[in-house]
């Protein structure tokens, strides 16, 4: 258990923040950043405190709280984006989606209705169409697990073939690029959580399992990419004890090879879009880049890596504001450098039209979020932009401090999150000098 140490002193820190101000308790991060597919400037972000989306390529982000998404706690729900835009998050209570990039929220009935949609995948050749994989526990029964897909931009979902067998317990779903009736999902099976990869060449008419060697057996497997071009090499990264690794199949699944070793954590993936490099990362290896032909890895960057992604403008990465200096940062370099595109602050409540659900929803959530995250809770108008005042704006008038807006934080519940923040980040600090002094692992 190599967080709890870090974990204990962050939760007694936590206690000390209002309850209403840091929701489900966590330690603000993001660690999933997807592109629309058709359109680069709107991006999508999930955090431990919401869903947060710009429609400017980073230079303003909107809040979305978990209620409105339709989930709760400590779910981390799986994103894609479709190809006009529409948002699909997997949840514990079935697929949420979103028309109308994030202003109102809707629940896919059958066949995912009150099913687990652990992941999602947009195929890469045509975004209009998408699949999502269930992992719904039945009790004694085992699993179950079905693939379901839309051709539509998520209007409709069917399911597609039958579904695996029960005592596969799905992690990921992956479309390959190049042959999109073949069809990868990863999982662990049975009482001994053995790793094992389900592949499909037929749109899930019919499943072919296998499982990892020996050598990888205590590890959990996650698809991380399928080759653009070549449908049977397939990358997937497996969380293992004490270090996580990268490994590639050459065969469809059938084997696979380990290429890297992580010095901990492998939080981050990519690919280039054309797939002739690979980018890996996490907190203790920064970004690592390779060639695709020989996958020699080469370290340019030290950021505390939590997620990747590679279009063809560049690589976003994640990371950690307090060592980093920005939780999303932007590189044209291919992560030598990066440029600051969002610091943790820097947002408001999503500004939707007249019959939107989402500001409704988010209504009460907004003030801790604010306080959690040290933003004066009436500096959104209600567009985006951040002024002073209250009123016509995205924080309503009764939810305004006592004296009205000044553009300070406005109450001492905020003030009081805003010093637990920095305290938080001053003990990050403090704990990572001395762990590099020490010679040890982290927290």
């Amino acid at each position: 258990m190599r967080l709890l140490p870090f974990a204990a002193a962050i939760a007694a820190l936590s206690l000390l923040v209002p309850a209403e101000s840091h929701a489900n308790g966590r330690f603000p991060i993001a660690d999933q950043l997807v592109v629309d597919p058709k359109d680069p400037s709107h991006i999508v972000l999930r955090t431990t405190y919401g869903v947060l989306e710009s429609s400017d390529a980073g230079g303003t982000w909107s809040w979305i709280c978990e209620g409105a998404v339709g989930y709760g706690g400590t779910q981390d729900p799986a994103i894609g984006v479709l190809g006009d835009g529409t948002i699909l998050a997997g949840v514990f209570e079935g697929l949420s989606v979103s028309h109308d990039r994030g202003c109102s929220w809707g629940f896919v009935q059958d066949p995912l209705k009150d099913e687990y949609v652990i992941d999602v995948s947009v195929h890469r050749d045509d975004p209009s169409r998408g699949v999502a994989i269930t992992s719904t526990g039945k009790g004694t029964d085992g699993f179950h697990v079905i693939l379901a897909e839309t051709a539509d931009n998520g209007a409709t979902w069917t399911q597609a073939g039958t579904p695996i067998l029960s005592d596969f317990i799905a992690l990921t779903v992956d479309v390959a690029p190049s042959k999109p009736e073949r069809i990868y999902a990863s999982g662990i099976v049975g009482k001994s959580f053995a790793p094992a990869i389900e592949r499909s060449d037929d749109r899930g008419a019919t499943w072919t399992r296998t499982y990892l060697d020996a050598s990888f057996a205590s590890g959990v497997p996650f698809l991380a990419a399928i080759d653009p071009q070549n449908p049977d090499r397939v990358y997937l990264r497996l969380s293992a004890d004490p270090v996580d690794k990268l490994l590639v199949s050459e065969d469809a699944g059938a084997s696979f090879t380990e290429v890297f070793t992580a010095a901990d954590d492998l939080l981050g993936f990519a690919l280039s879009p054309d797939g002739t490099r690979v980018a890996v990362g996490g907190p203790k290896d920064g970004v690592q880049i390779a060639n695709a032909a020989d996958l020699a890895f080469q370290k340019v960057s030290d950021i505390y890596t939590r997620c990747l992604t590679w279009t063809t403008a560049g690589i976003y990465a994640c990371g950690n504001q307090f060592d980093d200096g920005f939780t999303v940062g932007f590189s044209k370099d291919e992560g030598k450098t990066f440029e600051n595109l969002y610091n943790l602050p820097d947002i408001c409540p999503l500004a939707c039209g007249e019959g939107a659900t989402t500001p409704a929803a988010c209504l009460m959530t907004w003030p801790g979020i604010a306080a959690t995250l040290a933003i004066d809770p009436c500096a959104c108008d209600g567009s985006g932009a951040v002024t002073c005042g209250g009123g016509d704006g995205g924080v309503p008038r009764e939810l305004e401090p006592a004296g009205g807006c000044d553009c300070g934080l406005g109450s001492a519940s905020s003030a009081s999150g805003a010093a637990v923040v920095a305290g938080l980040g001053a003990l990050v600090l403090r704990l990572r000098r001395r762990r590099a002094r020490l010679g040890r692992e982290r927290a």
